[in-house]
C-alpha cells in the first residue's frame, strides 16, 4: 500500500497479469512435503509445499529472460519477498496432540530453504530480497485454543504459549544466521530481514499506545467473543458470521491472521527497522 501497488496475483491463475509481481504461495500449505508428515502419522493437507512453489519460481524465470544478462536487466529493480514459512508446520503436530520438539529433518530443510531460492537465480544479478522470519505463534488464537485443554501448559509473561514461542524464537534465530552466511557468500545482494517475531510482541508490549483494546487481545474479532474463538471450517466472512463493531481496535482477525490494523501497525514498526522510506 505504502508503494503503490495492487495485491499480486498467483502464479497459478494463469490468466492473471503478473505486470506487477507475482505469488507463488499456496494457503495452508506446509513447508514440507505432505509425505513427510504421512510417515509421522500427522496430518496435513495434500497442497504442493514449498519445494514446487520455488520450482515455480524458477519456471516464472526462465519464461521472463533468455540469457542472465537478460534477466539482471529485468530484475534489477525487482524486490524477493522469501517467507514466512513454518506456520503450518508448527500447528498440524500441535494441533493433534504431538511434540513440536525440532525436527532434525525439518531444521536442516527450513534453513536450506534461503539457499535453495538464491541457488535458483544467478547471484550475480545482485537482486535485493527480504527474508521474514516467523511471527509469536505461541500467542494466536489458534495455538492457546489447544492449549487451554493441557492443563501443564506452560505461559510466558505475555500469556501466550511457551513451548510454542520459545520454538519460533529458536527457528527465528537459525534463520538469522543462516542469512548472515548468505551475505558473506553473496557480498553485492542485498539480503533484509523482516523481524516478524519481535514486531508483533511489541503489539502486545505497546497495546494502549497502539489503541488495541488491552481486555481482547487475544480474542479474535471474527467469531462470537468467545474465550480464544476459533472458527474453522466457518471462515470470516461466510453467511451468519458475527464480526466485532471496531476490528481497529483488534490484534487477531480470525485467529490464524490478524488485523490490517496489526498487520499496518507492525509493517510500521519493520520497515522503521529496516531503514526504509517507502515516500522515495
Amino acid at each position: 500500500m505504502s508503494l503503490g501497488l495492487p495485491l499480486l496475483n498467483p502464479y497459478l491463475d494463469k490468466t492473471a497479469s503478473f505486470n506487477n509481481g507475482v505469488n507463488f504461495a499456496v494457503a495452508s500449505a506446509t513447508t514440507l512435503d505432505p509425505s513427510f508428515y504421512l510417515v509421522r502419522g500427522i496430518i496435513v493437507p495434500p497442497l504442493p509445499s514449498l519445494r514446487p512453489q520455488l520450482s515455480w519460481f524458477k519456471t516464472y524465470l526462465t519464461s521472463e529472460c533468455s540469457t542472465p544478462a537478460d534477466c539482471a536487466d529485468k530484475l534489477k529493480g525487482s524486490l524477493f519477498f522469501v517467507g514466512e514459512f513454518g506456520y503450518n508446520d508448527i500447528y498440524a503436530p500441535y494441533g493433534q496432540g504431538r511434540s513440536i520438539q525440532r525436527d532434525p529433518d525439518f531444521c536442516t530443510f527450513s534453513e536450506s530453504t534461503h539457499y535453495q531460492f538464491h541457488q535458483r537465480v544467478d547471484p550475480t544479478w545482485c537482486f535485493p530480497s527480504c527474508s521474514s522470519g516467523k511471527l509469536s505463534l505461541g500467542c494466536f488464537p489458534t495455538f492457546l485454543a489447544v492449549a487451554r485443554k493441557n492443563s501443564s501448559t506452560t505461559y510466558d509473561d505475555f500469556g501466550c504459549v511457551k513451548s510454542v514461542n520459545d520454538l519460533t524464537s529458536s527457528e527465528t534465530n537459525d534463520l538469522q544466521g543462516a542469512l548472515n552466511s548468505l551475505r558473506n557468500e553473496f557480498p553485492d545482494t542485498v539480503i533484509l530481514y523482516a523481524d516478524y517475531y519481535n514486531a508483533f510482541l511489541s503489539l502486545l508490549r505497546q497495546a494502549t499506545t497502539f489503541g488495541f483494546d488491552t481486555e481482547k487481545l487475544f480474542i479474535p474479532c471474527c467469531g462470537d467473543d468467545g474465550v480464544y474463538n476459533v472458527l474453522l471450517p466457518t471462515f470470516c466472512g461466510g453467511l451468519g458470521v458475527p464480526v466485532c463493531p471496531n476490528p481497529n481496535v483488534r490484534i487477531h482477525w480470525d485467529g490464524i491472521h490478524l488485523t490490517q490494523e496489526a498487520y499496518r501497525r507492525m509493517s510500521d514498526i519493520i520497515i522503521g527497522n529496516l531503514g526504509i522510506n517507502c515516500t522515495q
